[in-house]
């Protein structure tokens, strides 16, 4: 049986999201006319999931980024709700926190909603969102120019405006954590701010769920000793743990 104009049209914005397609190989895959797969591809353009080329499609720029986002989020799901429900914690009412980049910084503003901080600095425009219609918390945005690849802020505005602030608590994202090399991140706009915030705090903790450990990313931030401690999941190794002990690494464990 042939399926739906919509459930084509899913299957169609599912296989963009992997990358250009042409109207051939989906005719052929979905077992249509070319003229329904062009048909399909007029509606998914006017929707701005997509954009028609010469043969085919590729996706819109802006949906490819919401895909990314949200693909990031998704991952280790579970982990990064264990580190957000450990991060907050640490928290005490009143307090000013800062808000690094990233999907579980994103958990922990989620989680943070119920511990009433007195204020909030963040670069990550996920995270001030979350905290839109609330008059109980004040939260701090600086300027700067929006990545766009993410929904946060760098550069020199950013840098700037931070070197001003001091917060009681900051919490700070990574790609990767190794015990020899520190953590680090892919992204050096990213990692001038982080190291900016880790230098700005009276305490600072790292949020990296478990899938993190053992990878190194482009940029080094800072080694391990330089953070108050570590929030990560239950699934971080015996080994690992052991070796941050040694360290004198703080470890808190959601």
């Amino acid at each position: 049986m042939r399926s739906s104009p919509l459930e084509r049209q899913r299957l169609i914005v599912a296989r963009v999201s992997a990358g250009s397609v042409s109207v051939e190989k989906l005719a052929r895959e979905l077992k249509v006319s070319e003229i329904s797969i062009r048909r399909d591809l007029v509606v998914l353009e006017a929707q701005g999931k997509l954009l028609r080329v010469y043969g085919g499609a590729v996706l819109n720029e802006r949906v490819a980024f919401e895909f990314s986002f949200k693909d990031k989020e998704s991952r280790n799901r579970p982990g990064k709700e264990a580190v957000a429900r450990a991060a907050v914690e640490l928290v005490d009412p009143g307090m000013a926190v800062y808000i690094d980049t990233g999907t579980t910084a994103l958990a922990v503003a989620r989680a943070l909603r119920s511990k009433r901080p007195g204020v909030i600095v963040t670069i990550n425009l996920g995270v001030a969102s979350e905290y839109v219609g609330r008059r109980d918390v004040r939260v701090l945005v600086p300027g700067g120019e929006l990545n766009p690849v993410s929904p946060d802020l760098y550069g020199e505005w950013t840098l700037d405006i931070l070197s001003k602030v001091t917060v009681d608590l900051a919490f700070l994202g990574c790609d990767g954590v190794a015990p020899k090399e520190g953590f680090s991140s892919a992204d050096t706009h990213s990692a001038a701010v982080s190291r900016l915030m880790l230098s700005r705090s009276r305490q600072a903790w790292l949020l990296a769920d478990s899938s993190k450990f053992g990878r190194s990313s482009m940029c080094t931030i800072a080694p391990l000793t330089a953070l108050t401690g570590i929030v990560t999941d239950s699934g971080l190794s015996a080994e690992v743990r052991r070796t941050l002990h040694k360290m004198n690494v703080g470890l808190k464990v959601g």
